[in-house]
């Protein structure tokens, strides 16, 4: 069965407005992760959330795509990902109703699950449509765009709430309500539905996600070394530095934003013919290289400086990374479920970096950290050398 249009079908050329929508829906959906963290004391005061169940309403959302990244994948080529992506925006917007609505924790947290479904579907569905949106050389520098979209939508959605956040948590969340279900219509009118696969087509070839594995290595191990740094970055500064919290916290946002120079920077370099994978293997290395330094007794001033760096040149990963889906892929109907397994990948290193991270510090001490953040840098480095084109 085919469905109305097709994208970036043979002799048509690349859909940059397509483009922009597709990267504004994703950035839109990564605003989901940082909508919550500045209007935790507010809920933790009406609605009774403890520590632990604010944790759980920042982090659910990450731990839906650990457990259900692949099947996601798969189930977006099978339904078509124009379509995924639409059902993926409305459930987010029916999860962002249920939260302005909560009146205790459980239904809270009951909507960040559904949202976390949601974004998920929008996170596989995604970087699928910019594949078959782009013309294939210009994949380098789409992808690499995709890259920067959970930086970007966590760093708008954080100032948007907190300078807003006098309006009072439910009206944010309805505001959300509002901006998803504009963005479902705009999916629905403005993303061409794409192929849907047949019955007798809809599994992946094997082959192609068994050659996916050392990507998706690469990718884990970067997700769980960026969210380690990004995490307890703030714990360094305040215990080592003496900053205060309010310091500690604008410094490291600051910082993390240098990841998406990284990711735009890559989409340049691959242009010129770096290979990903080589791309993946430096931004593993040279950012935790940088970052092993500044764990030691370098000056504030140049530790802070560092970081920013360490980050920029980690941005490269997650662009190189989409960017290698399509190389990777025998055909075009194994690129939904590559991306799901990349993005359970990702998930999966989100949720064991910092409290691995954490673990390790309480075991040894803050200046073994950089002898854990290399070995697993190593390790990512070898793997996204191993990934081979199809």
């Amino acid at each position: 069965m085919i469905a109305t249009s097709a994208p970036n079908v043979a002799g048509m050329s690349t859909s940059w407005s397509r483009i922009a929508l597709l990267y504004a829906i994703g950035v839109l959906a990564a605003g989901q992760l940082g909508i919550v963290p500045p209007l935790v004391p507010d809920l933790q005061r009406d609605l009774g959330l403890s520590l632990a169940g604010a944790g759980m309403a920042v982090s659910v959302i990450t731990l839906v795509g650990a457990v259900l990244g692949l099947p996601a994948g798969g189930w977006s080529q099978r339904i078509g990902h124009a379509r995924a992506l639409a059902i993926g925006l409305a459930i987010m917007a029916a999860a962002a109703a249920l939260c302005a609505v909560a009146t205790d924790a459980t239904t809270l947290l009951a909507g960040r699950t559904l949202a976390g479904i949601g974004y998920l579907l929008v996170v596989v569905a995604g970087p699928s449509l910019m594949a078959l949106t782009a013309e294939p050389r210009h994949h380098a520098i789409t992808l690499s765009l995709w890259g920067t979209f959970v930086p970007t939508g966590i760093a708008l959605a954080g100032l948007v709430t907190a300078g807003f956040s006098q309006a009072g948590w439910r009206t944010i969340f309805a505001v959300d309500l509002v901006l998803l279900a504009a963005a479902v219509f705009v999916a629905v009118v403005a993303v061409p539905r794409d192929t849907i696969v047949p019955r007798d087509a809809q599994k992946p070839p094997t082959g192609a996600l068994v050659s996916s594995l050392p990507l998706a290595a690469a990718f884990f191990c970067f997700a769980l070394l960026f969210l380690a740094v990004a995490g307890l970055l703030p714990a360094w500064l305040g215990e080592r530095r003496g900053l205060t919290a309010a310091d500690a916290g604008r410094i490291a946002a600051i910082a993390t934003a240098f990841g998406i120079a990284g990711s735009l920077l890559a989409g340049s370099l691959m242009r010129t013919g770096f290979s990903p994978g080589r791309l993946a293997a430096i931004g593993l290395l040279g950012s935790m290289v940088l970052a092993a330094l500044c764990f030691t007794a370098l000056p504030l001033p140049m530790a802070v400086v560092g970081f920013a760096l360490s980050f920029a040149i980690g941005g490269l990963v997650p662009a190189a990374t989409f960017a290698s889906v399509p190389l990777v892929a025998t055909t075009p109907r194994a690129i939904g479920p590559i991306n799901g397994l990349v993005a359970q990948a990702g998930s999966l290193g989100s949720l064991a970096g910092p409290p691995l991270l954490a673990l390790w510090v309480g075991w040894t001490d803050w200046l073994f950290a950089p002898l854990l953040l290399l070995t697993i840098a190593v390790i990512g480095a070898a793997a996204a050398l191993a990934v081979k084109r199809a």
